[in-house]
């Protein structure tokens, strides 16, 4: 249905689908060069650049912006008069002037000489990617050098038996460290605090988290901060716990200790053929769907493709003068069939990727500025999303209902047990291992141009990762292995996953206090769709956190679970599995509302226009299937 035009639309119409044309365009192009698809390697990441300039040119606009301004304001005049009615349609409109405002804003760079130097960031990201994407990674093995991707050195440090090899791949993402300082990362360290500054934060920093999340570099800290002294007494108690086992703590080993038998022994309950499946079944317990939109899966680890996954959206959802248009989504894993622990891996995968899919898609706003996932976008809460999702995973009645070997057994409760044992006391730590990144971010962008040398780089990340993670040496994953610190648009940005963390967990405890379980719970889509997902980015972190808890955004929750003992973990658990037996089992159509297609770089995999999930699922079971076999 489409609504009665005013004075605003034809402007309002021009606004928003000339910035999603270019956003468009620019976001095919970030796939094509991220994923691999294009031969002319080169040639892919230059079309990204000139696409990503423009996309910047049109939303850092000053001019846009103080136009948009003017017509916000004529539109609020209009709306005060007495002598004119204000329909739906007005109303749409007025909201979708104060959406292009706060996008604007967010983004606008007011002088020539910062849009310059905006431009120029983006030229040195991509020298930067190139250098990155070009590097020669692996591991020493017995027999020699052994080419590895990032994604595969991290799941040897939780799962590889061997500790010789554990250290092995440990070095092998240590030397990207080494490499990107050789290649340019310094000198765009020093660049992007010069925009900072001139864009008025205290460094880049500062001006990134002002724009993205409405907070200062000093209020995400506090926050931060009182994170760090909730979980440090945890922290070491679990470290001293692995002490008295005979483990030195050493970097290379801490992410085995605390997993590796759990993850192997996991591995049959997790296959991977499964996971497509299970995804979508549990979505569609949960009374998640995708509103119609089409999505967009490459899961599979291959040579020339982006180390980490991710979830972005071509085409954003919204209503153009009252007809809704769904979205394009695509998302991304980095699985490696037949490795141990890839099955659970591709598991979260799909719950996280899948839940910032269901966020995006879900956006039912009068313009696609409140369906972007960039400022004033806010990654915590974005992540909250994702995160989740991911956590029902790990839950005893999840892996109860949908941890079953090929053969259909379900997973023992003596290896629930088990994990909850081998990962309870270390929980903290875990935490305190997401805070280095931004930490070290932060004292990054706040080091003077002549301090920022690799010696004394890597000496601050080196204090900062032993202060937290307790691991002489420096934490297990090396700081600068994580991609998220060289991209432009994930720079300044990994605090929103520590602050996600405890949006999940407050979340989490609202739903289980008020429904009683988490699993199979219809009411959660629902909810989470008006007041987290329909209103896109109109509202900020904090206000959403409230608006469906009830109470004010805190770290508490979270560091109260992470304290929790075993014994206390270990009897809610027991709890969950008993009150499972009054929990239907879905056995209807999956039907996640959405056209759905599995890739591999440009290769239909399974599913397509019309197919339904079910068969989707069943052709990527075989074809993963296959794989596997064929891998041996």
């Amino acid at each position: 249905m489409t609504e009665a035009p005013t004075p605003f639309t034809p402007y309002l119409s021009q606004l928003s689908h000339s910035f999603e044309q270019l956003h468009t365009a620019k976001e095919d192009a970030f796939w094509c060069s991220y994923m691999g698809l294009d031969a002319d390697v080169e040639g892919a990441r230059k079309t990204l650049q000139e696409r990503e300039i423009a996309v910047q040119r049109w939303i850092q606009s000053p001019e846009r912006l103080a136009e948009v301004r003017g017509k916000l304001a004529l539109a609020e005049a209009a709306r005060t008069d007495p002598q004119r009615a204000v329909d739906r349609a007005s109303q749409m409109e007025l909201i979708a002037l104060q959406g292009w405002v706060a996008a604007l804003e967010a983004n606008s760079i007011e002088t020539a000489e910062a849009r310059s130097q905006a431009e120029h960031i983006v030229e040195l990201e991509s020298e930067l990617a190139k250098a990155r994407g070009g590097m020669k990674l692996g591991y020493q093995g017995p027999d020699g050098f052994v080419p590895a991707s990032s994604v595969k050195l991290g799941v040897m440090l939780r799962s590889e038996p061997r500790e010789e090899l554990r250290k092995a791949a440990f070095h092998g993402l240590r030397s990207i460290e080494t490499h990107v300082l050789d290649h340019g990362f310094l000198e765009l360290v020093k660049q992007r605090n010069r925009l900072g500054r001139m864009l008025g934060g205290e460094d880049y920093y500062d001006a990134t988290v002002r724009r993205v999340e409405g907070l200062t570099k000093v209020q995400i800290f506090e926050w931060l901060d009182q994170l760090e002294e909730l979980t440090r007494g945890a922290a070491q108690r679990g470290i001293e716990q692995l002490r008295q086992r005979g483990d030195t703590g050493l970097p290379w080993n801490l992410p085995y200790e605390i997993s590796g038998d759990v993850t192997t022994a996991e591995d049959p309950y997790f296959p991977f053929s499964q996971a497509l499946g299970r995804w979508g079944r549990s979505f569609a317990a949960l009374g998640v769907d995708y509103n119609g939109a089409e999505l967009v899966l490459d899961l599979i680890d291959r040579p020339g493709k982006y180390e980490n996954g991710f979830m972005h959206g071509p085409v954003p959802a919204w209503r153009d003068s009252g007809r809704y248009r769904p979205a394009r989504i695509q998302f991304t894993a980095n699985a490696i069939p037949g490795m141990i622990g890839s099955g659970r891996r591709a598991t979260e995968t799909l719950f996280h990727e899948g839940g910032h899919a269901a966020h995006f898609a879900n956006i039912d706003m009068p313009a696609p500025c409140f369906a972007q996932e960039f400022a004033p976008t806010s990654v915590a809460f974005a992540e909250v999303q994702s995160m989740f999702f991911d956590s029902l995973v790990s839950d005893a009645d999840w892996q109860t209902r949908y941890a079953h070997t090929a053969a259909g057994q379900p997973m023992p409760f003596d290896l629930m047990q088990r994990a909850i044992q081998a990962k309870q006391p270390y929980e903290a730590w875990r935490i305190r291992s997401m805070l280095t990144v931004p930490y070290v971010e932060r004292a990054l962008y706040e080091m003077s141009d002549s301090e920022l040398t690799p010696e004394n780089v890597l000496a601050v990340m080196r204090q900062i990762e032993e202060k937290l993670t307790l691991a002489p040496g420096g934490g297990p994953r090396p700081v600068l292995s994580i991609p998220h610190l060289l991209a432009g648009e994930s720079s300044a940005y990994y605090h929103g996953y520590v602050l996600a963390e405890m949006g999940v967990v407050q979340t989490r405890e609202f739903f289980q206090q008020r429904d009683g379980r988490l699993v199979d719970n219809p009411a959660i889509g629902p909810d989470l769709k008006k007041v987290y997902w329909t209103p896109g980015n109109s509202r900020r972190f904090g206000e959403f956190i409230e608006t469906l808890t009830g109470e004010p955004f805190s770290p508490e929750p979270l560091g109260r679970q992470v304290n929790r003992t075993v014994e206390t973990t270990l009897a809610e658990a027991e709890r969950s599995i008993e009150h499972l037996q009054d929990v239907p089992v879905f056995d209807g159509e999956v039907d996640l509302k959405a056209n759905l297609r599995v890739m591999h770089g440009t290769a239909i995999v399974a599913g397509g226009e019309g197919k339904p999930f079910a068969e989707t699922s069943r052709q990527f079971a075989a074809w993963i299937d296959e794989r596997i076999a064929e891998n041996g």
